[in-house]
């Protein structure tokens, strides 16, 4: 039986909106996050791991996680980090760095089960794309499909949302940085997709556009 999807609450800023309620912070590429990582690592270890942390302007805010990946230089294992934006002040930030102590692998071999693929369009939103280690991840196609429908009831259009390649662990406040395609003028814009009223299986989103395209 498949969990059922609870309503979306939204807080939408853009497509000409007279008010607008959008995050307020300097935007840091999502190159440049997986740098900063990747130093810090480097300063903690000895040994400096390849960090990814997609593509995706970030908007940078004191306690935002970015879920991002690192890959050990050494084996070429790779483990789920959460980067978090610390002491940001104007253009300046700090983040620290919390890694996996078990790499993807291994947690698949332990749960007995393949790397998960990623979810259809078509599976319903709110149901877990996997469990690892007694957390539910959330296909981040289901992510997409939820925010893309949030946006529709308000506005009356569908846009594209993208959100990346990951699969995510849901908790209340965890944000996902996302990118919103305007489906009638192209335009992308910035948005951030937070979690919100997440029950075991169940979770809801609020979704934040930035009122100006990039």
């Amino acid at each position: 039986m498949h969990p059922l999807r609870r309503a979306l609450p939204l807080t939408f800023a853009a497509f000409a909106l007279s008010a607008c309620s959008f995050e307020a912070g300097p935007t840091v590429a999502g190159e440049a996050l997986a740098q900063a990582a990747a130093d810090a690592l480097e300063q903690e270890t000895g040994e400096r791991p390849d960090v990814d942390c997609g593509d995706d302007s970030i908007i940078a805010i004191a306690a935002k996680e970015v879920d991002c990946v690192v890959t050990d230089p050494g084996t070429g294992d790779e483990y789920d980090a959460v980067v978090t934006f610390t002491g940001v002040e104007g253009d300046q930030w700090n983040v620290d760095v919390e890694v996996a102590s078990s790499s993807q692998g291994q947690n698949a071999e332990e749960t007995g089960q393949a790397e998960p693929e990623p979810a259809t369009p078509s599976e319903a939103p709110g149901e877990p794309a996997d469990t690892e280690g007694g957390v539910d991840r959330v296909s981040v196609t289901a992510v997409e499909e939820a925010a893309a429908d949030a946006l529709e009831q308000e506005t009356g259009q569908r846009p594209d949302i993208e959100c990346g390649d990951l699969d995510i662990n849901p908790f209340n406040g965890r944000s996902v940085e996302c990118t919103l395609i305007d489906a009638t003028t192209g335009a992308e814009h910035d948005a951030t997709v937070t979690f919100t009223g997440v029950e075991g299986d169940q979770w809801n989103i609020s979704v934040e556009v930035a009122p100006t395209p990039n």
